[in-house]
């Protein structure tokens, strides 16, 4: 497979024993009930984000698409149950000796759903557009390529703007979809998608639901465990386990607010929690009057009971954090800077020397009706409050709210720090992005993230970058650091396969393509 990154990869030994709460499907191709995989089966699947446009590359959330997407496009690459780094389209990798270059070698006799020809020239057109196409949202995420290149037929050569460990997992994203060279002009896409993937789109309701079919010469049969897949968007947290125990859907995200109720549903049903990835963090804009001072960040994290937050708001099942990273991740630190803590008095004394002893208004942002941020922002509130600091709670739509955000019209915003594949990666999505971090990231940070993605490091050398750069997060307090967050599915026990979605590892999101019901 070449030099993929080796320091940067995910350490999720450890981790995994977190993952030990709740039943778990059998890898041997059984449910819970021990019935054989129906290949004719319907897999219904509820999930929190309701049906979006599926263009790819003109998506307004990549995370939240990727759900949709997976089914019907294949990348380059893959992240499958592990987790791991896989080939896709891509048979192996090689970069580079400066690591600013990697040449794919491509699978062969692959087709798009249209009849049309994957090879090297269908990669570069699909690739380009997504960096080119004039309602592009990709470059947040592709921005290190400089230029695709075919080789041979099959061989495609991705050139990068600096050392790019990570081009090989960001691929693997939706960003990174290969669409039918025949469809790349389409005006339709967003409902009308041309991949090569293992299903094919039967219906979407935008807003709603996509049902899809399997397609028939898939290259991957595993990768096709049900006949059909449905998912349906059910945002309230009730109605989508009212679902699931009616049998109305077969799986389900389960937020850690409910994972008592989910944990409860008896036993026809199992529960699953990932190794915790993501984190709970208050963000705060550093550029923004009081919060432009380390003490005032560091009075803030002081301030808050983690402890209380987890066991009365989320079931126990969000682990106090005080640093970027989770446990599990390379560059998470068993001894951090500093150990922030409740300590109300601490948080009073370091507001005094900064200055502002007799406290400070902010503005708290936070998604209208996003559980369970609702819940946690009150809490917030009357904690800081304790240290004079008097927070405005400002209610907003999601997209409204993380665009309001990005524009540096907030103080902070209450949202999750998602996790990605890697620990540089997961970095610098969360830090060295305007759209996630409006605020200047310090110069030395940066240096210590962007050494994190050079493949022509040493491991040693590029895993103490990586903990050079959480160690200065955690210590100029650039969050309000919260707790560790997994991601935790509850299903019927004819599930098949819900413990090994690759993309849950890291991120809230389900993979469905191993994913099947059984007799």
């Amino acid at each position: 497979m070449g030099k993929t990154s080796r320091a940067i990869a995910l350490a999720m030994a450890s981790a995994l024993v977190v993952a030990a709460c709740g039943g778990s499907t059998d890898s041997g191709g059984k449910g819970d009930g021990g019935g054989d995989v129906d290949k004719n089966g319907t897999l219904r699947f509820g999930f929190t984000v309701p049906a979006m446009p599926l263009d790819p590359h003109t998506t307004v959330t990549d995370t939240g698409q990727y759900a949709f997407v997976a089914p019907l496009y294949d990348r380059l690459t893959q992240i499958t149950d592990g987790p791991k780094l896989e080939p896709m389209l891509a048979t192996k990798w090689e970069f580079a000796p400066d690591g600013k270059s990697a040449t794919f070698t491509l699978r062969e006799g692959v087709t798009f759903s249209d009849g049309a020809e994957l090879d090297a020239e269908a990669v570069k057109k699909s690739l380009d557009r997504a960096l080119t196409h004039p309602k592009t949202t990709a470059p947040t995420k592709l921005n290190m390529i400089e230029s695709v290149e075919v080789v041979s037929p099959t061989e495609v050569k991705i050139s990068t703007k600096r050392p790019a460990a990570d081009l090989p997992y960001t691929l693997a994203g939706s960003y990174g979809s290969i669409i039918s060279p025949k469809a790349l002009d389409n005006p339709d896409l967003d409902v009308k998608p041309v991949g090569s993937g293992p299903y094919v789109l039967k219906e979407i309701k935008l807003g709603e639901s996509a049902t899809y079919t399997r397609r028939e010469g898939y290259w991957d049969p595993k990768a096709q465990q049900a006949k059909t897949i449905v998912i349906r968007g059910i945002a309230d947290d009730n109605a989508r386990l009212n679902a699931l125990r009616s049998g109305q859907i077969d799986m389900m995200i389960s937020k850690v607010g409910q994972a008592n109720q989910a944990k409860k549903l008896g036993e026809n049903f199992g529960f699953h929690s990932y190794p915790a990835a993501a984190t709970y963090a208050l963000q705060v804009n550093v550029d923004h009057e009081n919060l432009d001072q380390v003490k005032v960040r560091q009075a803030l994290n002081w301030a808050i009971d983690r402890d209380a937050i987890n066991d009365s708001l989320l079931n126990g099942q969000c682990r106090p954090n005080n640093q970027p990273l989770t446990q599990g991740f390379d560059g998470f630190l068993e001894d951090p800077p500093v150990a922030y803590d409740y300590d109300p008095a601490k948080a009073k004394t370091l507001l005094a020397e900064a200055g502002v002893s007799d406290g400070f208004k902010m503005q708290l942002l936070v998604g209208a009706g996003l559980s369970p941020q609702d819940k946690m922002a009150p809490v917030l509130q009357a904690q800081f409050k304790e240290i004079g600091v008097d927070a405005e709670i400002v209610e907003q739509d999601l997209a409204q709210a993380s665009g309001n955000y990005s524009k540096s019209d907030f103080d902070s915003y209450l949202q999750t720090r998602v996790a990605g594949p890697s620990s540089a990666i997961t970095l610098q999505k969360n830090f060295d992005n305007p759209a996630t971090f409006p605020g200047t990231l310090p110069a030395e940070i940066l240096k210590s993230i962007n050494k994190g993605f050079d493949p022509s490091v040493e491991e040693a050398t590029a895993l103490k970058a990586l903990e050079s750069a959480s160690a200065a997060i955690n210590e100029q307090a650039l969050d309000v650091f919260i707790c560790a967050l997994p991601t935790q599915v509850a299903y019927s026990d004819k599930v098949v396969g819900a413990d090994t979605m690759g993309q849950s590892y890291f991120q809230g999101i389900p993979d469905l393509r191993y994913v099947g019901i059984a007799d």
